[in-house]
C-alpha cells in the first residue's frame, strides 16, 4: 500500500488505496520498547513488540485485543505467509491496500477511520502490511484451490427463503415427453421404457432437434410447450429444473401414463430477481471459501511447531 504524498499534514491516496497517514517519526524512529522474542512459529520469531503492535491493530479493527488474541493473530499470519510462499504468491502494495479497505468495510470502518487509527496508534508500516499481505495471499490461494466450487440455484433459492423472500420471477419454458405405458404393463415393460427414455436423454441436446428425435419413437407423446414461474411449481420440481441445463431432459420418472421427462427449453429471470439471486450467490460462495480456508488453516495450526522462549 502506498500512503501517497503528504502535504500540509494530509494524505493524498493513490487510486483506490487507503490513505494511511504515517508521520515521519512513526516510520523512521526505532521503537522504544526493547524487542525480545516471545515465541517462534515454525522458526519465525514473534517479539513482545510485535504483540504490542498487533494489540493496537486489533483494537482499531474492533476485534478482541488481548495479548493472547494478538499472539494467535500473529501466529496465523506467519503460518499463512509460509504456506502461500510455497506457491510463489506475490502481493503488491496496491493489493495490500485493497485488502485493508475490504477488511475495514466488513467491520463497518471507513478508510479514513482506519487511516487515522493506524496513525494515532503509531503502528509500524511493516506490521500492518504483513497482516493484510497474509490475508490477501491466503484468500487468493483458497480461491485458486476452489476454482471449481460454485453455488447452485437450489442453494440460492433456499437462502432467499430463509430471508423471507423468494425468486418468484424465475421462469421455465418446458415441454413434457411421455413414453406411454399401459396401466396393466409388467415391471419388465416399465424397465424397458425407462431404458428407452434414458437413451433419448443421452442424445437430447436441444429442444428443436431433440423433440424431433422423440416424435420418431414408438408410443411417445409430446405435450405442448408451456412456461411456468418458479413460485408456481413444487420445490422438488424447481430443484430438478435448476439442475437440468437448457436444451436437455430431466431424469425419467414414473408418471400416471408412463415414463415422463421434461425438456427444459428456456430459463429466465426478471432484472430484480437476477440482481437479488446474484447477491445471494456471491455471499454463499464467499461463505464456502471461508469455511474451506478455516479448515485448511486449522490443519496448518495443528501441524505448526510453536516454541515459547
Amino acid at each position: 500500500m502506498k500512503p501517497g504524498s503528504i502535504q500540509n499534514g494530509r494524505c493524498i491516496a493513490a487510486g483506490r488505496l487507503i490513505a494511511v497517514c504515517l508521520v515521519a517519526a512513526t516510520l523512521l524512529t526505532t521503537p522504544a520498547l526493547a524487542q525480545n522474542v516471545v515465541l517462534t512459529a515454525n522458526d519465525s520469531p514473534i517479539t513482545n513488540y510485535d504483540i504490542a503492535q498487533r494489540m493496537k491493530l486489533l483494537s482499531i479493527l474492533r476485534m478482541p485485543a488481548s495479548a493472547q488474541a494478538a499472539t494467535e493473530s500473529l501466529i496465523e499470519d506467519r503460518l499463512k505467509l509460509q504456506e502461500t510462499k510455497k506457491y510463489g504468491i506475490n502481493v503488491s502494495e496496491q493489493e495490500i491496500g485493497n485488502e485493508a479497505t475490504r477488511d475495514a468495510g466488513e467491520r463497518k470502518i471507513s478508510p479514513q477511520q482506519l487511516s487515522a487509527g493506524i496513525q494515532r496508534a503509531g503502528i509500524d508500516k511493516n506490521h500492518w502490511q504483513e497482516h493484510w499481505r497474509a490475508s490477501y495471499s491466503w484468500r487468493g490461494l483458497v480461491g485458486a484451490i476452489n476454482k471449481a466450487v460454485s453455488v447452485s440455484e437450489e442453494e440460492v433459492r433456499a437462502e432467499m427463503q430463509k430471508k423471507g423472500s423468494t425468486i418468484g420471477a424465475q421462469e421455465f419454458t418446458i415441454q413434457q415427453v411421455i413414453f406411454v405405458v399401459p396401466n396393466s404393463a409388467s415391471v419388465a415393460t416399465y424397465n424397458s421404457r425407462f431404458s428407452e427414455a434414458s437413451n433419448l436423454r443421452s442424445r437430447f441436446r436441444d429442444c428443436t432437434a431433440g423433440l424431433q428425435l422423440a416424435r420418431a419413437l414408438r408410443d411417445v407423446a409430446i405435450q405442448p410447450q408451456i412456461s411456468r414461474r418458479a413460485n408456481t411449481l413444487s420445490p422438488e420440481l424447481v430443484a430438478t429444473l435448476d439442475r437440468t441445463p437448457v436444451g436437455q431432459l430431466t431424469p425419467p420418472s414414473r408418471g400416471p401414463t408412463g415414463v415422463e421427462m421434461l425438456a427444459v427449453c428456456k430459463k429466465s429471470d426478471s432484472g430484480s430477481g437476477t440482481a437479488a439471486s446474484e447477491s445471494i450467490r456471491d455471499t454463499l460462495l464467499a461463505r464456502k471459501l471461508q469455511a474451506d480456508g478455516d479448515k485448511r488453516y486449522a490443519e496448518l495450526r495443528k501441524r505448526a511447531v510453536i516454541v515459547k522462549k
